[in-house]
């Protein structure tokens, strides 16, 4: 176990970033080449009015949410604790790429710069949070972090910002999205 903390090679930010701007372009690239029919429901006119409409239920929407975003933490905690971490959450981060290209990709062809606004108005209150959960762990692992009791207290530290993430997106998010919508 002591071998599994101490011997891990340095994770560069420089490398992280590339992979994650890779990722943008690659998402991007990924939408270029589907049809349009691909994504004929999503951000249309239909579900952004439905959505504007919706009566929420939190109760629902908390436990698929918590439920989620839990299960991506524990896998970055577990990934964060392993020799291969820096390979680990390189792919991470360009899969978070992928996906952030392609959401705004779908977004800008769909609606222009009002799809935009939406996705950057569908993460403002949470990534905060998500940032601080998330940033312990890759911090920890770009400084070659060697101590656990230190590495567990950093993923507890990093957990209740991650409650404090999901209650901001399960409580706060959809009403401001919300708002918007109705006023698109």
């Amino acid at each position: 176990m002591y071998e599994m903390f101490c011997y891990r090679k340095h994770i560069n930010p420089t490398i992280c970033m590339a992979l994650f701007f890779l990722g943008i372009l690659g998402g991007i690239l990924l939408v270029q080449r589907q049809d349009a029919a691909v994504f004929a429901g999503i951000f249309s006119e239909y579900f952004l009015n439905q959505y504007a409409s919706l009566k929420i239920d939190y109760e629902k929407l908390l436990e698929y949410i918590g439920g989620y975003r839990s299960g991506q933490y524990a896998l970055f905690v577990c990934c964060g604790a392993l020799n291969m971490a820096p390979c680990l959450l390189g792919i991470l981060v360009c899969l978070l790429g992928i996906s952030w290209g392609t959401m705004i990709s779908i977004s800008v062809i769909r609606l222009g710069i009002k799809g935009v606004l939406l996705c950057v108005a569908g993460i403002v209150p949470q990534v905060l949070f998500y940032f601080a959960a998330f940033g312990w762990i890759f911090l920890w692992v770009w400084k070659r972090g060697s101590n656990r009791k230190k590495y567990l207290f950093l993923a507890a530290v990093g957990f209740f910002f991650l409650i404090f993430g999901i209650a901001s997106e399960v409580y706060i998010n959809p009403l401001i999205l919300q708002q918007l919508l109705r006023k698109m």
